[in-house]
């Protein structure tokens, strides 16, 4: 398979948004499920940190192959909220639909942070760096989420970004996330290529 190099890019205009307003307590939840994910993750990584090479390759391989998983679902759900900012920017959806749709997206992701709670880390340098990156990423997307949802409840119609509290927020959760994930895709990148897997840039997922 052939390998695409990683270049890391500023954080993009309109990243990830979250659940409802209407639901304010099922934002609750997702920030909710958010610590618990992460509370497993530090869990594992503790559990392994007894060695820099003390993992298999078969053990190894496994953890590539279900991060590759991880990161192909979130990159359908990446696209899916960039497509519905993009339409309501252009009036192709009102800013309640948006939210309806970020809503389904947000739900997948939940699921998503469960895979990521899920992760047997192995005892390598590399494995234990790249599933760190990847909850610190996914926190601070949810984080990013949080605003552009809010920013869209408060919207009285369509129409271009405006430079509300609530949207400048988003962009600033954004960069978090996006240098999030360019540390995940440096930690990462040398397993994939040692498993001849493909490599991820921080736009993608």
């Amino acid at each position: 398979m052939s390998v695409e190099r990683a270049r890391p890019r500023a954080a993009s205009a309109y990243p990830e948004p979250t659940p409802a307003r209407r639901g304010r307590g099922a934002v609750v939840a997702v920030v909710a499920v958010a610590v618990v994910a992460v509370g497993a993750v530090v869990a594992a990584v503790a559990l392994t940190r007894g060695g820099g090479s003390g993992a298999s390759d078969v053990e190894l391989r496994a953890f590539v192959n279900k991060v590759e998983n991880f990161l192909v679902q979130s990159r359908e759900g990446r696209t899916a909220v960039v497509s519905t900012l993009a339409r309501q920017a252009r009036c192709k959806l009102s800013p309640q639909a948006a939210v309806e749709s970020l809503n389904r997206v947000q739900r997948n992701r939940q699921s998503l942070l469960q895979q990521v709670a899920a992760l047997a880390v192995p005892a390598d340098d590399a494995a234990i760096r790249s599933a760190d990156m990847l909850q610190r990423s996914v926190q601070a997307s949810i984080a990013a989420d949080r605003h552009y949802h809010d920013w869209l409840v408060g919207r009285k119609r369509c129409g271009p970004a405006d430079r509300s509290p609530e949207f400048r927020a988003a962009l600033s959760e954004d960069a978090v996330a996006t240098k999030a994930k360019q540390d995940f895709v440096q930690a990462f990148t040398p397993l994939a290529e040692r498993f001849h897997e493909r490599v991820w840039t921080d736009v993608e997922f």
